[in-house]
C-alpha cells in the first residue's frame, strides 16, 4: 500500500504526502487501470468483503519478477526516479521475502540492509510518510526474527491461512448453516470447515499442472519447478540467498 502511495505522488510530481487530494485519487485511478492492463493485478482497488484487493498474494506478486509490475510503474514517473524506486522495490521486496521465509536468517545482514533501506527512503523522499506497518518491517523484523524466533524467519507465525477461511465462513453462514438459534448456526459453520480437510474430500479435488513443464502438483509460479529453477538468479533471489540459509 505505501509503496503504490509513493508511485501516485511521483506520478503527478507532488512532493507532499496526502492521500485524499483529487491529484492523487486521479493518479491512482489511472496508475490502477494500467496495472490492471498490463499485469492482471488489481491493486487497491474496493472488493465485495469490504475490504481492499491488496492482499497478500497481490503483494508477493508485485514485489517479485513473475510480473511486469515494477516495469509497469517506472513507466509512469520521471526518469530521474527510476533507479530510486526501483532500489527500494528490489530490497522490500527481499526483506519481505526474508521476513515470510522459514529459512535461518543472517540477522546481523538483515538489519543492515533495513536500515540502508529506511534511510535511504528517507533521504530520496524526504516528503513521504512512513507508514506504521512499513516502520515495524524495516525497524523491528530483525530484532523480531532474531529474539522471537531463534534467528528463522516468520513464516510460522503467519495468520494467512486463518484469515483465509474468513470468506468461507461467511459464505458458510449465510447460505449453508441453520438460522434457529446462535449454537446451531456455529455447529453447521464447523462441520462444513472440517470436512474441507477431509481426505475423501480433497482427493476430489482437482491437481495442479504446470503450464511450463506439464508436471502435476504444482503451477507455473512454483519454485519447486525444475524448468523454473534453472533460469538466472534476479536480483531479489540473489540478495534472498545471501541472508539465508536452509538451516
Amino acid at each position: 500500500r505505501w509503496f503504490n502511495l509513493l508511485v501516485y505522488h511521483l506520478h503527478i510530481n507532488k512532493q507532499s504526502w496526502s492521500t485524499t487530494s483529487l491529484a492523487i485519487k486521479d493518479s491512482m485511478k489511472f496508475i490502477q487501470s494500467l496495472i490492471q492492463e498490463k499485469t492482471g493485478l488489481k491493486v487497491d482497488l474496493p472488493d465485495s468483503s469490504g475490504g481492499t484487493t491488496s492482499t497478500g498474494n497481490v503483494a508477493r506478486r508485485a514485489f517479485s519478477d513473475e510480473t511486469d509490475y515494477l516495469n509497469c510503474v517506472l513507466s509512469t514517473i520521471a526518469i530521474h526516479h527510476r533507479p530510486a524506486l526501483t532500489k527500494i522495490h528490489t530490497q522490500l521486496a527481499t526483506i519481505l521475502k526474508v521476513y515470510n521465509s522459514s529459512r535461518k536468517v543472517n540477522t546481523l545482514e538483515l538489519g543492515n540492509l533495513c536500515k540502508d533501506t529506511y534511510l535511504f527512503i528517507l533521504d530520496s523522499f524526504p516528503w513521504t510518510s512512513i507508514t506504521p506497518t512499513l516502520h515495524k518491517i524495516l525497524a523491528h523484523s530483525e530484532e523480531l526474527i532474531r529474539e522471537s524466533n531463534a534467528g528463522f524467519g516468520l513464516k510460522d507465525f503467519s495468520e494467512e491461512g486463518r484469515e483465509s477461511c474468513n470468506k468461507l465462513i461467511r459464505k458458510y453462514r449465510e447460505n449453508s448453516a441453520r438460522k434457529n438459534s446462535f449454537e446451531t448456526n456455529l455447529m453447521d459453520i464447523f462441520v462444513r470447515l472440517a470436512s474441507q480437510s477431509d481426505p475423501i474430500s480433497v482427493s476430489y479435488r482437482r491437481s495442479l499442472t504446470c503450464e511450463r513443464c506439464g508436471q502435476s502438483g504444482h503451477s507455473i509460479r512454483s519454485k519447486c519447478c525444475e524448468s523454473h529453477n534453472i533460469q538466472a538468479p534476479s536480483n531479489i533471489d540473489a540478495l534472498f540467498a545471501s541472508l539465508t540459509c536452509s538451516s
